[in-house]
């Protein structure tokens, strides 16, 4: 588990080719919203909002403020076993950050002609049998749920990147404390059914980078498309059944506030 012996493990080469994938096919789908109907393009680039909505809860937001916390963490030093346990941490995090991802799923709904939804992955809430909890889906279904959306409106690309951005036994066994950090690589025993595997450390590293680029791709993308709405741009929409209006659009960069106002 040290940096002094790094040796290459075929998943880079793959790792490459999937960035450029999931980096070009974000790109369309997002163009293909705003190109739909730019007024729900524009609301769904705001995820989480509902609700509360004064500072400290929005998961989206503290996502990306996690992204940097865990990046800062993880870069200096020698690779230990606690930085390991972190860098778990941090990639379960980044597959479980259903809030953010409820901005490619709007985008998906925009894309085939749907409206922006403020709770796009409703559906896939459960009610628990005997308490009536409801039961917020995890990673596996969120993305199981986007690949399956892309895949239906012919986005084999995009489908194929939401399917391979994250490995589900990693996201289980960290989820589930069902995992050993040993000196080869991770050990995810798989202690309720399922051959164990090991992922050894070359394989973890890819696979995080993996998670990393593709979360950091789409933040990235996401920031591009807020940003040219600076100046203001004004177009007409309408929401819902509404009479169409004038709205105005408007990213201040100081402020760090996206606007939409009708």
């Amino acid at each position: 588990m040290t940096e002094t012996t790094r040796p290459r493990h075929p998943l880079e080469a793959e790792n490459a080719a999937f960035l450029e994938k999931a980096e070009r096919s974000l790109r369309d789908l997002l163009n293909r919203a705003k190109t739909r109907n730019e007024l729900q393009f524009a609301f769904s680039l705001t995820p989480e909002f509902r609700g509360m909505q004064d500072p400290g809860w929005s998961t989206a937001a503290d996502a990306q403020v996690a992204f940097e916390d865990y990046m800062t963490f993880l870069k200096d030093g020698e690779f230990t076993r606690l930085k390991a346990r972190v860098a778990l941490g941090f990639y379960c995090h980044l597959s479980e950050s259903a809030g953010f991802y409820e901005i490619p799923k709007n985008m998906l709904r925009v894309a085939e002609g749907e409206l922006y939804q403020l709770w796009p992955f409703q559906e896939l809430v459960e009610v628990h049998r005997q308490s009536g909890v409801l039961i917020a889906p995890n990673a596996n279904r969120v993305l199981r749920d986007l690949t399956r959306h892309a895949m239906d409106l012919g986005l084999h690309d995009l489908a194929e990147v939401f399917r391979d951005a994250f490995d589900p036994d990693l996201r289980n066994g960290y989820s589930h404390a069902d995992y050993v950090v040993w000196n080869d690589g991770i050990r995810l025993r798989k202690r309720d059914g399922g051959q164990p595997r090991i992922v050894v450390w070359p394989e973890f590293r890819c696979l995080l980078d993996r998670g990393v680029n593709f979360f950091h791709t789409l933040r990235q993308i996401v920031a591009e498309y807020i940003s040219s709405y600076h100046p203001a741009k004004s177009i007409r929409g309408r929401l819902g059944d509404a009479p169409e209006q004038i709205w105005t659009i408007h990213a201040d960069p100081e402020s760090g506030t996206f606007e939409i106002c009708g």
